[in-house]
């Protein structure tokens, strides 16, 4: 037990300082403007993308709240401004910008940090899943161009909110961990699920993915350190993003849009989870090759 701990300690005052340095970093550019006007870049490009202005100002929107994004786009429908298709579409359209508020408050000051090189390509794989789902959204979405004023942009951003939360659960995730290891829990998973075509530990990621996503950074961070091959550590981040997505839109998308939107809120949830179930295991499939 005083190994396990010592072992705790020593990965917290590794790591710890690294996530508050990112955090304060975010803090810095969101104080001086700079994320803001990298914003109002990314606004100007939709323009000229000549989304119609439901589209464009949800879009927008996205950027900053994805709850106001969809209370937004729920408005415009049961206005009658938009099709079913128009709502399905512009949901797709906005997981760039959705994708993106996560950057800045998740990846870039939590994911990095911890996983290094393999986290630098996560967040880009995340993204670049993202971006994909974005482009068949336009594909669906009807174009006009017009309209674009009267879409209050304030960005409201506390990075340090939960920055406390976020080194507990650092701390608690990896002594579990570290403990689970020492009384020979891994060991007797590795054998009990040793018969699929998947490395143990990245199953393990994947399991621990359902329950927290942050835990499962952690643990991915600490296979990494007992000899896990970056490989197996995306696959395994992958697998979990797969599960925890299916979890996350049962529990939270599917009642949100159920309440906006109605039956349609199903078929919003169920093609964006079916579009990122596929790209995903394509995604893994080329890990595994």
């Amino acid at each position: 037990m005083y190994r396990v701990l010592v072992s705790t300690v020593a990965f917290f005052f590794k790591t710890a300082p690294l996530v508050v340095l990112t955090y304060s970093i975010v803090w810095y550019l969101h104080k001086r403007g700079y994320l803001l006007k990298f914003l109002r870049h990314l606004e100007s490009l939709a323009k000229l993308m000549r989304l119609n202005s439901v589209a464009f100002t949800s879009f927008t929107l996205s950027f900053f709240s994805i709850v106001a994004s969809y209370t937004f786009l729920s408005q415009a429908w049961k206005d009658g401004k938009l099709r079913d298709r128009d709502v399905i579409g512009i949901s797709l359209l906005n997981s760039f910008p959705s994708a993106f508020n996560h950057l800045y408050t998740f990846y870039i000051p939590f994911v990095i940090p911890l996983l290094g090189y393999v986290g630098v390509i996560y967040t880009l794989i995340r993204i670049g899943v993202a971006f994909v789902k974005t482009v068949v959204g336009y594909f669906l979405v009807s174009r006009d161009g017009s309209d674009y004023g009267g879409v209050e942009k304030k960005l409201n951003l506390n990075v340090f909110e939960n920055l406390g939360k976020i080194l507990i659960t650092l701390f608690v995730t990896y002594f579990a961990v570290e403990l689970l290891y020492y009384l020979g829990l891994f060991d007797e998973i590795v054998g009990k699920v040793g018969f699929l075509p998947l490395n143990p530990s990245a199953l393990t990621i994947a399991l621990v993915a359902i329950f927290n996503t942050r835990s499962a950074i952690v643990v991915t961070a600490d296979l990494i350190e007992k000899g896990l091959s970056f490989r197996w550590a995306l696959a395994g981040l992958i697998l979990g993003n797969v599960v925890s997505f299916s979890v996350r839109s049962a529990r939270h998308s599917l009642p949100l849009h159920i309440s906006l939107f109605g039956r349609l809120g199903f078929k919003v949830v169920f093609v964006n989870s079916l579009l990122t179930l596929a790209i995903d295991s394509i995604v893994l499939a080329v890990l595994l090759i």
